[in-house]
Parts: structure tokens; C-alpha cells; sequence
């Protein structure tokens, strides 16, 4: 959660970072924070203290913790959206307005109410116990199966859009070793975005995929033992929220130099960027390996 809010907070005061990919940066450092917040009103809220809860407070916590992962998702889909636009258009940051970014900003949150509310207004099993879920008492089983196809939709989306990006910035990579001399640089780019597309896919993949198919199991497996595996695939999907702040900034050297001010109270001038040195102009090739883009002959992630 520490590490959520420093990012919001660095790229609050950096002004190297008001760009759209860094505002929904920090529309996701919020979702994985909130995600935090969610999973202590669990645990607080869990086990022998789940028979103090009311129908409507057992709604309230569960509902939480899937609007806090589904608005996670939907702006890693969001990120990968504006990923992929931004390098085939050749630009290191977006033309999208700010008043664009607050539109996409509030459809992703207005989208995760809605699903994490859904159950409280009547898709539950409250009034069908057969239909009801082992890991989630409350719920129905069209529902979790509902959400877990929705998520593995999301996923699939994401793989293809970085999938694409990969393959065009290597098609790219391979038409300038032709035509220029710059082949190792160009090398050492395209394996720069392989191994951001590793990490971010690995890391979904790793965090999210072994609960989404428990979830399933759920669903179509009545003789499944799926509770015995429920905390820890769900304890994985949210250490996914801590992990974001690391895979989308922290790679960045920019970021990770207002990292260090924040922490050790530098003054703000040096945090916003009026006082440049030259570790800021060597930063700049780390800086673009998270932004994405191609320019002048060479690309970025």
C-alpha cells in the first residue's frame, strides 16, 4: 500500500510525469491502494468474525474487494491500450487531453462499482441456496463465473495487444539494422520490451490466473475441495497490487530518483525537475523503456 501511495505522490509532484500514461499510472497505484485497504477489511473480517457480519456488511466486504481488483485490471488494459497506441503512432507520450484521461479514469472506476455492486442489488443466491458458491456463501455461481470469464477475457486482450506491439517493434528493429548503423542499440531495445512484456504478463499471469481458474473450478466442480486453496490464490492476486508500482515505475529511473527525494525530504524543486543534472540526461534512455514509444530511430517500451 506505502509503495501505491509514493507513486500517486511522485507523479503528483514530478512535473516530468503529466502525461496521460502516467496519470493512469497513478489511477492504478489508487485501484492496487484501494485493493490493500480491502484486503485488511477482510482479514479484520474473516473467519470466526464472519458470524458478526450482516448480510448486507458480508456483501459490503466482498464487494470491495472486487470492485478494488476489477478496477486493477481495467487499468492495466487501459495502460496496454495506450501502450499500443502511442508506439505504432511513434510518440513518446499520447495527444490525449487531460479531460480524456479523467473520461477513461471515471468509466474504469464507474465499471468496477458496478461489478463489485452487482450482487448487493440481486445477483446472489440469497433466494436460491443451491446456487450458491463455496468460496464466495453469498454469492451465485453464474455470477463468480461471470466475473472470473470477464477477467480471463481481459487478460487474453492483454496478451494480444503486447503480443502486437512486441512483434511490431521487432519487424521495426529489423527494417533499421538494414538501413543504419545503429543494430546493437537496436537489439538491446527490442530486448528491453521483451522483457517488460515478460514481466508484466509473467506477473499476471503468476498472480491472477491460479484464482480465476479456482473460481471456475467453483463454479463447474461441485466436488472440488477449492476452500482449501482459497486464501492463498486470493493473498496472490492482491500481492499483485504491490507489484504494479514496481513493474510500471520503478523500472523507471525517473521515477525511481523521486522516489529517493520523497523519502529523504529533498526540496521540491529538485523533485519537479527545475534542477537538472547530467544523471537526468543519462536517465533518459531508462525513462522511455517504460513509456513505449519509437523516436529517431530507435524504439522504446
Amino acid at each position: 500500500m506505502l509503495a501505491n501511495l509514493l507513486v500517486m505522490v511522485a507523479i503528483y509532484i514530478n512535473r516530468r510525469f503529466h502525461f496521460p500514461i502516467y496519470y493512469l499510472m497513478a489511477n492504478l497505484a489508487a485501484a492496487d491502494f484501494f485493493a490493500g485497504l480491502a484486503y485488511f477489511y477482510l482479514m479484520f473480517n474473516t473467519g470466526p468474525n464472519t458470524r458478526r457480519l450482516t448480510v448486507s456488511t458480508w456483501l459490503l466486504r466482498q464487494g470491495l474487494i472486487d470492485t478494488s481488483l476489477t478496477a486493477s485490471v481495467a487499468n492495466l488494459l487501459a495502460i496496454a491500450i495506450e501502450r499500443h497506441i502511442t508506439v505504432f503512432r511513434m510518440q513518446l507520450h499520447t495527444r490525449m487531453s487531460n479531460r480524456r484521461v479523467v473520461v477513461v479514469i471515471v468509466i474504469i472506476w464507474t465499471m468496477s462499482i458496478i461489478m463489485g455492486a452487482i450482487p448487493s442489488v440481486g445477483w446472489n443466491c440469497i433466494c436460491a441456496i443451491d446456487t450458491c458458491s463455496n468460496m464466495a456463501p453469498l454469492y451465485s455461481n453464474s455470477y463468480l463465473g461471470f466475473w472470473a470469464i470477464f477477467n480471463l477475457v481481459t487478460f487474453v486482450v492483454m496478451v494480444v495487444l503486447y503480443a502486437h506491439i512486441f512483434m511490431y517493434v521487432r519487424q521495426r528493429t529489423m527494417r533499421m539494422s538494414r538501413h543504419s548503423s545503429g543494430q546493437r542499440r537496436n537489439r538491446d531495445t527490442m530486448m528491453s520490451l521483451l522483457k517488460t512484456v515478460v514481466i508484466v504478463l509473467g506477473a499476471f499471469i503468476v498472480c491472477w490466473t491460479p484464482g480465476l481458474v479456482l473460481l471456475l473450478l467453483d463454479v463447474v466442480c461441485s466436488n472440488c475441495n477449492v476452500l482449501t486453496y482459497e486464501k492463498f490464490f486470493l493473498l496472490l492476486a492482491e500481492f499483485n497490487s504491490a507489484m504494479n508500482p514496481i513493474i510500471y515505475s520503478y523500472r523507471d529511473k525517473e521515477m525511481s530518483v523521486t522516489f529517493k527525494q520523497i523519502l529523504c525530504c529533498q526540496r521540491q524543486e529538485n523533485v519537479n525537475g527545475t534542477a537538472e543534472g547530467s544523471d537526468r540526461s543519462a536517465s533518459s534512455i531508462n525513462h522511455t523503456v517504460l513509456t513505449g514509444a519509437h523516436h529517431n530511430d530507435h524504439s522504446v517500451v
